[in-house]
């Protein structure tokens, strides 16, 4: 009867006045809110595009490495919630670690990563999860970051998810305390919280409030309450809530029915759960497969594991199957279930590949039962299960490779054994986690491992990009001399050395190693750094010096010169970089394309300074990367470049001796007719005619018999020097000689364009025709130098405006099979109508080059023409003839940027909007790049406008390259006004945008009307401050001071240039010294970049001078080397700390994390018990304890049980000299592993009498899992103490908070009688006493005592918040909890 009344009364609440009305529309705005939607990943980022456009790419010209900021690590969790519903725990520790070191976050940001703490998570523990949100939310609080009502709705969403315990009255009251209003969805999640308790009563009151202030009620609302009547035992009221929902107009979801299954399952109740479920299908209400899999979940986890068999049946493995499934294997395995776990990884769907062999499954859930530390031998069971099963034939393989990558370098070591005694051939890649994690002076002992006991000799891989950066060595020719002695090639430790200094853009030396030691150097392995090298070093001679010896290794590989170690010869890149043919290689040429390819702002600059240099070192390229590179610069290329690229790509070029070598002199009778043409030609190339002629006299002198070869050599020298005469009756002599003889294309080509220079059109001709070739020879058609000339004669006819004489030479050229039609050899002929404004030609010949040779050149100068002169139909044309070469999609873009090019932004606009029209974003942003390099403001003014409210476009970078724009031309009102346009289209300015405006404005003396972001702004603007100690000159006397070394390392960490920042700083002079503050924030730079080796170069820099990096940042560094387990590190930087240094810093408690990290517990452990057993004097044992990391220690312990005895013997050492700081860690330990016992036996040795006391932790655990008995257990062991009343005080308020969230309120109340014989009331945690006077009011009893007035602090002598937090920060609540001070 009062189960029947209470849902009377409730159906009551829900339909009562204009409650219902709020339903009438509730199909169009249903808010989809749940708890358990949220597992899926989409619902809780569903606006998330409208956020994540706001969280931008930086746009500092930073290293590829550094680019992961703030912004950019949120876009790509929001990228992973997308594809595959989940995101992982490290992820959300760099974002937070990114927070802290930045000291700053946006509101949206903050809100993303809130929201990220919940089932995103699956592979983490619900308490773990909990702990993050928490330490998120406390570091998000002490920056002050702006957070608003949604921050605490996301933060109610995590605890709902986590099923955390918290008070819905207390983080009410703390809402309101910050006066933020809470809505609707505030007060749903609060009832979602009362239900998840099974408190009815306190929903209800809940829905009597929101009744009040008319607040709508959705779906979410009745899935609670079927959650909470669940809860409380009464499945009768859950299923009645079906027909409350009916009553209110509101039919029942798939969402509700499977809330209420899920209650089912929690009771076991497996005949329900079926029943309900073919009623469903009845209804044809269908449930997804996710929603079955988690009534398998609420099955598994509350001891009916036996009955999920027949919830899986029902599965119907549709569209996203295997993704839902991996977060609840993963949920299951966190729980130790993971025998359901492998009954529904059976029934995933596994991809077939190319072969017909099905692709492995499990990988996930082998790693996951690694990560959550499952016994090995269910393991290896499970991995037995895979393999026998075929689901996985390599679990095993896959579990070693967890185990490495987690760093548990104990268990991986067996496991690889294991391996090779099940046949598993040891890879080298194995071995890699090992180096990283080793300490520099083991690694060789690696090497020698793989070499010994596993017949592995490493590769030029291992030792290029692990072994040698491992090493922490600087000297390179050092490094050489340690890896022989490991027994490596001196070839292979050569080639692998100058690799791994190029890629940290040691360029200098890279090119002393190449020379000093004869080896094969890979050009396809080079390549790619030694571009990356060149653009941070500007380094030209080095970079020619590298490239000389690439040239040199190909050369003699493919002349067959074997060196004199088999070794030399670097794994499978050699064979790819070398054909099987003895053509060589065109190292030169390639590298030369990665520069046109990778120099996009100055890249005419960058190969003028190259091809200059190339040309005098005699380095030859191929003819076809000659036309690649003409194709790449197009209207770019300068006679200079054309001039450079022709004689290098001529083959007359004499290529300088190296240093070593000592170059052969031969005379001239020794010499081959071959060999004697490519003599003359060698003199003829550096335009020496006289020596020619001089040469050639001598020959004849001696009688020597002239091949026709040389003769047409020398007219081709006489052309270039203008002499028409001579070279033409040169020409005629031969033709008299040899009627036979035809000039090559290059020399007739040359004469025929001397010939129209001096307007002699027709005899051109008639020279082509008479030295016409019957086909096309192929080394002339993919010479640059060749069509160079060809394109350089065509455009001249072109830009004078005779379209006729172009057409006719263009067809002797053809017809003659002179030239093979191109891109590049096109363009002149449509050149040639615009130039004359003949569009309706230039069309015609458009066409028929398109149907012709599938080219389009000139193709957007025509269409800009077409839309200046409105001409639809052939812009039609136009597109239509590009889309049958270049695509739908490319050539709808191309038109789009034509068209904003000529104004025309509704044109353009109405392209974008086109349905279907896929995205194309490296296209627009390669569009906005050439627009601000070329200054083109109105066409970027123009495509702002064209993509207003497209949000499939990033319009956050279109708007900065638009500021860029403005900053260049100084125009500050414009750039201002982009800012307020910004504001009306709802658009966020990213912090690197409003920082960038802040300067245009304080540099123009206006007033910013914005905050401008902190952290960054005070880095960037750090210049203007260094500037006001300078004197009161003019700004102009100001600007033109030469700029020292000093000013350009300022400018250059500033802007993040990490490589410039290095190469500044170690040039300058004796007198010149950087500050700490300089140096420490290039240290930041380089960590963020994960330059560790850098940075850590730079501290021990400082720290040699005895200075320390700025304490913030110096911190932040020390994170990441423990981070990584980096232990040798650590030891050298603490080498050269004082003690109180280590203090600032914690740098104890870093160290002991490092070792954690690296696999060292042990050895670190014992480290502490030589140092504490040696100690004699108390004054020593008082200093090892003061450095004791207490935390960690608790830390060790809690990870690695198995070191508790050692850790024993420390304690009992640091007792020995009444330090009872690790004694008091190991009671804590015991005390919350409930090994009651032991934990007394050491209170009552040790503790029993200690003043103060560590034991917030214990009290933490208590609270966590609700454990009466603990916090009972604390509070006995306390009143027999010597320690303050406010510190008993802590301990009776966590067991009344403990009763009170139980709901066990008489216990409370006693507890507190109990209490206060011993104490005073204030010592009662403040919030405890309002936790149960609030309980108690819910059932209308009184609160018997007057809870005491708030006080800022309380007096305290004890220390139940001591350091023991510094690696593991305390978890607050909402608001902290105020307890008793030290």
């Amino acid at each position: 009867m009062f189960r029947l009344q209470k849902l009377q009364k409730m159906a009551s609440i829900l339909r009562t006045g204009k409650f219902l009305r709020y339903f009438a529309g509730f199909t169009r705005n249903f808010v989809v809110d749940s708890v358990r939607q949220s597992e899926n990943g989409n619902s809780l980022l569903q606006t998330s595009s409208s956020v994540c456009t706001q969280f931008q790419h930086g746009f500092a010209n930073a290293s590829p490495k550094s680019d992961l900021n703030l912004d950019k690590q949120l876009r790509r969790l929001d990228q992973d919630v997308r594809r595959v519903g989940r995101i992982s725990r490290r992820d959300i520790d760099e974002v937070l670690e990114e927070i802290r070191s930045q000291r700053s976050a946006t509101s949206s940001q903050s809100l993303l990563v809130i929201r990220c703490c919940g089932n995103l998570v699956p592979e983490e523990m619900p308490e773990v999860r909990t702990a993050l949100v928490q330490e998120i939310w406390k570091t998000l609080t002490t920056l002050n970051v702006p957070m608003d009502i949604s921050h605490y709705n996301a933060l109610l969403r995590v605890y709902l998810e986590n099923e955390h315990s918290f008070s819905p009255t207390d983080f009410l009251a703390e809402i309101e305390s910050k006066n933020i209003e809470p809505n609707r969805v505030t007060y749903q999640r609060l009832i979602a919280r009362y239900c998840q308790q099974g408190d009815i009563d306190g929903a209800t009151r809940i829905l009597e409030f929101m009744r009040s202030k008319n607040l709508p009620v959705n779906e979410n609302v009745f899935n609670s309450l079927i959650l909470g009547h669940s809860q409380a035992n009464d499945l009768e009221s859950a299923k009645g809530i079906l027909s409350v929902m009916k009553q209110a107009n509101l039919e029942p979801s798939a969402d509700t029915y499977t809330t209420l299954l899920c209650c089912y399952a929690r009771h076991g109740d497996i005949d329900a759960i079926l029943r309900t479920l073919d009623e469903c299908e009845k209804a044809e209400i269908f449930l997804l497969d996710k929603d079955l899999m988690d009534i398998a979940y609420a099955l598994s986890i509350h001891g009916h594991a036996d009955k999920v068999d027949a919830v899986l049946t029902r599965l119907r493995i549709s569209t996203g199957f295997n993704q839902d499934a991996v977060n609840v294997i993963l949920r299951l395995v966190n729980k130790g279930y993971e025998d359901v776990g492998v009954k529904i990884l059976r029934v995933m769907p596994r991809g077939t590949r190319p072969d017909g062999q099905l692709v492995d499954t499990g990988t996930f859930f082998i790693k996951q039962l690694v990560k959550v530390n499952r016994p090995v031998e269910k393991i290896l069971g499970i991995c037995k299960t895979l393999k026998d099963e075929g689901l996985n034939p390599k679990a095993l393989l896959i579990a070693t490779e967890a185990g490495l990558s987690n760093g548990v370098v104990s268990s991986a070591l067996p496991l690889l054994h294991e391996l090779k005694k099940s046949g598993w051939p040891i890879r080298q890649h194995y071995f890699w986690p090992l180096i990283c994690s080793a300490e520099s002076n083991q690694i060789i002992n690696i090497i020698r491992h793989m070499q010994e006991e596993f017949a592995l000799n490493p590769n030029s891989e291992t030792l290029r990009d692990y072994v040698i950066p491992n090493l922490k060595e600087k000297n390179w020719e050092k490094i050489v001399t340690i890896l022989r002695g490991a027994g490596i090639s001196t070839a292979n430790a050569a080639a692998s050395a100058s690799y791994a200094a190029l890629t940290i853009n040691q360029l200098k030396s890279t090119a002393n190693i190449m020379e000093s030691f004869r080896a094969y150097y890979s050009p396809q392995i080079f390549r790619q750094p030694l571009i990356h090298a060149l653009s941070t070093t500007n380094d030209y001679a080095s970079f020619i010096r590298v490239l000389r010896q690439l040239y040199e290794s190909v050369q003699s590989r493919s002349a067959g010169s074997q060196r004199t170690e088999p070794e030399e010869s670097s794994d499978f890149e050699i064979e790819a970089a070398v054909g099987a043919s003895n053509q060589s290689f065109d190292v030169v040429g390639s590298v030369l394309n990665d520069v046109c390819t990778y120099f996009r702002r100055n890249r005419i600059e960058v190969l003028d300074n190259i091809l200059s240099a190339l040309v005098k070192e005699g380095l030859p390229i191929s003819n076809t990367n000659a036309s690649r590179i003409s194709d790449r610069l197009n209207s770019e290329m300068t006679t200079k470049i054309s001039e450079n690229l022709a004689k290098i790509s001529s083959g007359k070029l004499e290529l300088i001796p190296l240093q070593n070598a000592e170059p052969r002199k031969r005379s001239l009778d020794s010499l081959t007719v071959e060999e004697l043409e490519r003599f003359i030609a060698n003199i003829e190339a550096k335009g020496n005619l006289d020596k020619t002629l001089q040469v050639i006299a001598k020959l004849e002198a001696e009688k020597f018999t002239i091949p026709i070869g040389i003769w047409a050599q020398l007219i081709d020298l006489y052309a270039m020097e203008n002499k028409t005469v001579e070279a033409l009756e040169l020409y005629a002599k031969i033709k008299a000689r040899d009627n036979q003889f035809v000039l090559d294309n290059l020399k007739t080509v040359n004469i025929a364009k001397l010939l129209i220079v001096e307007e002699r059109f027709e005899e051109a001709l008639e020279f082509l025709d008479r030295n016409k070739k019957s086909e096309l020879i192929a080394e002339t058609e993919g010479s640059f130098s060749y069509t160079s000339t060809v394109w350089r004669l065509l455009n001249t006819i072109a830009e004078a405006g005779n379209a006729e004489k172009l057409q006719q030479l263009f067809d002797a050229l053809v017809g003659g099979k002179y030239i093979y039609p191109t891109n590049v050899l096109l363009g002149p002929l449509i050149k040639v109508h615009l130039t004359n404004d003949n569009i309706p030609k230039a069309m015609e010949v458009f066409e028929q080059i398109c149907e012709k040779y599938k080219c389009t050149p000139w193709k957007n100068d025509l269409a800009c023409r077409l839309i200046q002169k409105e001409d639809a139909a052939n812009l039609q044309k136009l597109t239509d003839l590009s889309t049958n070469i270049h695509g739908e999609v490319n050539s709808l873009y191309d038109l789009v940027f034509s068209f904003v090019e000529c104004g025309r932004i509704r044109q353009a606009r109405k392209i974008l909007e086109t349905p279907g029209l896929r995205t194309r974003p490296q296209r627009i942003n390669y569009a906005c790049e050439r627009y601000k390099n070329e200054g083109m403001v109105e066409p970027l003014e123009g495509l702002v406008e064209a993509t207003k409210d497209l949000n499939h476009i990033d319009r956050n970078k279109i708007y900065y390259n638009l500021l860029l724009s403005y900053c260049k031309s100084d125009d500050a009102e414009k750039a201002l006004g982009l800012w307020t346009k910004m504001q009306e289209e709802n658009i966020a300015p990213n912090d690197i945008f409003l920082i960038k405006l802040a300067e245009l404005l304080k540099k123009k003396n206006l007033d910013v009307p914005f905050v401008v972001p902190k952290q960054r702004a005070a880095i960037t603007l750090a210049p203007k401050r260094i500037k006001k100690i300078e004197p009161d000159n003019s700004a102009m006397s100001a600007f033109s001071q030469p700029q020292t070394n000093l000013s350009l390392l300022r400018k250059a960490i500033n802007s993040g240039d990490i490589d410039a920042a290095l190469s500044l700083k170690n040039q300058l002079q004796p007198n010149e010294s950087a500050s700490v503050t300089d140096l420490s924030h290039l240290i930041e730079h380089a960590v963020r970049a994960e330059r560790l080796i850098d940075a850590t170069n730079i501290v021990n820099e400082v720290l040699a001078e005895n200075r320390y990096p700025i304490p913030k940042i110096f911190k932040f560094y020390l994170n990441k080397i423990a981070a990584s387990g980096d232990v040798d590190t650590l030891t050298r930087i603490g080498d050269k700390l004082s003690d109180e240094e280590k203090k600032i810093v914690s740098f104890d408690n870093r160290f002991c994390h490092a070792n954690i990290v690296a696999g060292k517990t042990d050895q670190y452990l014992r480290s502490l018990y030589d140092q504490i057993a040696a100690a004699k004097t108390a004054e020593v044992a008082a200093k090892l304890a003061d450095q004791f990391p207490r935390g960690g220690a608790l830390g060790i312990l809690q990870q690695n049980p198995e070191s508790l005895s050692l850790f024993e013997k420390i304690a009992e050492k640091f007792a020995e000299h009444k330090q009872l700081g690790p004694v008091n860690v190991l009671w804590m330990h015991l005390l919350s592993q409930g090994n009651e016992a032991a934990s007394k036996s050491i209170w009552n040795k040790y503790l029993s009498n200690a003043p103060r006391l560590m034991f917030q932790r214990v009290l933490q655990t208590a609270r966590e899992q609700k454990d009466e008995k603990l916090a009972q257990t604390v509070i006995s062991q306390l009143r027999e103490s010597k320690i303050s009343e406010g510190a008993i005080g802590n301990a009776y308020s966590c067991l009344i908070d403990i009763h009170t969230t139980n709901n066990n309120l008489n216990k409370a109340l006693e507890t507190l009688k109990t209490a206060i014989k011993d104490i005073c009331l204030e010592n009662i945690n403040r919030t405890a006493l309002l936790r149960l006077k609030t309980a108690l009011q819910e059932q209308n009893r009184d609160f018997p005592y007057e809870i005491p007035e708030k006080k800022a602090l309380k007096e305290s002598s004890t220390s139940s918040q001591s350091s023991d937090d510094d690696v593991t920060p305390k978890r607050p609540e909402t608001r902290p909890i105020t307890r008793p001070n030290k």
